[in-house]
């Protein structure tokens, strides 16, 4: 089998227990978020004294940890924001996830041989995407698993950048990473303890973690009404797609980065998340039959909720 792409696996890290799981499983990388940079509120996200120690267990894994800075800041927060990252590039972070061009853009300027990933919320969809996302300074960008690799292998001999493919993820009714339902949040967001008054919390972004905080209203009933009378209730549209048995086909097309959501999910389910994927990928590299494994496909109740 001809492996045109690299194949890295790259798992969430929602807490350091979380992170230490999902590297023990057998991940070539951890993404995290920090309080005050990444959505999820006190949920999902790491201090800084916590992000130091998932940076060393990934050292002592030879792995490396990437930042998902997806909050949108307001304009006078990029300076400290930008700032901010010299610190972080100096404790050995491998790489950001940013979702907001124009941010990514800005960092790449300051940065120009930081690795930038354009995150899945940036909305590349096809070649034309994915492109105009490297000319600005993507090293990386994620693209949504429901491509198929037939369209991953239109695109990959065409740009540069590494191609990472979020192969286990939720498809929901609104772009994912973006919700723009603002209508639904608390503006006046409540300070955070665990962080100095000093600005270090990004307060610009609608969404959940910076100007607000999101009351889930996807994940709750929605009523249809005809003349006042009710008509039908119904959940707002999301599916859970997870490929881990297209992975060879994955690999094939020339993705570099085999990415999996989930830095809510408890530990236990994160260890056995990554194991599945870590032994699909092992398969698709040398395709060896690995004795007492399952099919790999994963219970509905894995449905990744809160992210």
């Amino acid at each position: 089998m001809s492996l045109t792409g690299r194949g890295i696996l790259l798992a969430p890290g929602g807490s350091v227990e979380a992170s230490k799981a999902s590297l023990e499983a057998g991940a070539d990388a951890v993404y995290v978020g920090l309080k005050g940079w990444s959505r999820g509120g006190g949920r999902g996200e790491l201090t800084s004294g916590e992000l130091i120690q998932v940076l060393a267990l990934a050292r002592n894994k030879g792995a490396s940890v990437q930042l998902a800075l997806n909050t949108i800041p307001k304009g006078h927060e990029i300076d400290f924001l930008v700032e901010r990252l010299r610190e972080l590039e100096a404790w050995g972070i491998g790489g950001i996830i940013l979702n907001d061009p124009g941010i990514l853009a800005r960092i790449h300027q300051c940065y120009p041989d930081f690795p930038l990933t354009a995150s899945i919320g940036c909305g590349a969809l096809n070649l034309g995407d994915v492109a105009l996302l490297e000319e600005i300074g993507a090293s990386c960008v994620v693209l949504p698993g429901t491509l198929d690799p037939a369209e991953i292998a239109e695109i990959r001999p065409h740009v540069k950048a590494q191609i990472e493919v979020m192969i286990h993820m939720v498809d929901e009714f609104h772009q994912l990473g973006k919700c723009w339902m603002p209508s639904f949040y608390r503006t006046n967001p409540s300070p955070m303890p665990e962080m100095p008054a000093d600005g270090e919390r990004l307060t610009g972004s609608i969404k959940r973690g910076g100007a607000g905080v999101c009351f889930k209203v996807c994940q709750q009933p929605w009523g249809l009404y005809f003349n006042g009378q009710h008509v039908d209730e119904r959940m707002l549209p999301a599916r859970q797609v997870s490929r881990a048995a297209e992975v060879s086909a994955y690999i094939e097309a020339g993705v570099d980065v085999i990415k999996l959501q989930g830095r809510s999910l408890p530990v236990e389910q994160v260890f056995s998340l990554v194991q599945r994927f870590r032994m699909a990928l092992d398969q698709a590299r040398d395709g060896r039959q690995v004795a007492g494994v399952p099919p790999f496909e994963l219970p509905r109740s894995w449905v990744v909720v809160g992210r």
